[in-house]
């Protein structure tokens, strides 16, 4: 228990994660509560913003407020992770830290890199970026099952740093370009479903958990 509020004071300790942790679950829970008991209790603070994003994502009021909530306390502890593997003292145990770091910061950086792209391109003036071969269309899922075979096969087959890293950026970059048409996959067709953005959070709250699991390891191997 002790090890546990160790880790747990180390991983909270910078105040911007404090805030981002505290804003994330209070835009969770507010629009929980919003949403069970209609107490509106968001809306003078966070309506007019939360529409705009609810458009851009396709997605519901509460629904949008609780994906934001989710990336605000993800990216916080991200943030907290950063620190620990800029902390000397913890620094020369946190290389497979590291990769999984990479692993999971690609994977967001190209799910919303992707579904800005989208974004944009249902633009009227944005020109048409499509790929066809012998009559079917390239979805960007393609690349990304090649860039995972890619990054695998490097990480498989070559055991420099420097290459490790390029592979587990290669790799998440990769599964975020899958991920992000999982919604087009399972509807057969359509894009925008929300099961695209509800396997981004369960696979991005696993990569977390390994993430987290593997720092609380590091952390107490070299505290105790």
């Amino acid at each position: 228990m002790h090890e546990l509020r160790h880790f747990l004071a180390l991983l909270t300790g910078p105040k911007i994660v404090k805030v981002g942790i505290l804003s994330g679950f209070g835009l969770i829970a507010g629009a929980l509560i919003d949403a069970v008991v209609f107490l509106d209790i968001l809306d003078k603070f966070t309506r007019s913003k939360a529409i705009e994003a609810a458009v851009l994502l396709r997605l519901g009021y509460e629904s949008t407020l609780i994906f934001i909530g989710y990336i605000i306390l993800l990216l916080a502890l991200l943030k907290s992770i950063l620190s620990l593997l800029r902390n000397d003292t913890f620094k020369p145990d946190a290389q497979k830290l590291q990769i999984q770091f990479i692993i999971l910061l690609a994977f967001i950086i190209s799910f919303f890199v992707a579904r800005i792209f989208v974004i944009l391109l249902d633009l009227p003036s944005t020109p048409t970026f499509e790929l066809w071969l012998k009559g079917y269309r390239i979805h960007h899922f393609f690349y990304g099952i090649g860039l995972t075979v890619v990054g695998g096969w490097l990480g498989h087959t070559h055991s420099g740093r420097s290459i490790t890293r390029v592979s587990a950026a290669l790799y998440g970059t990769g599964f975020g370009l899958i991920v992000d048409e999982f919604g087009l996959l399972l509807t057969f067709g359509d894009y925008w479903s929300a099961q695209s953005y509800l396997f981004f959070v369960l696979i991005s709250l696993l990569l977390l958990f390994i993430l987290l699991s593997e720092a609380y390891k590091i952390v107490n191997r070299v505290s105790f």
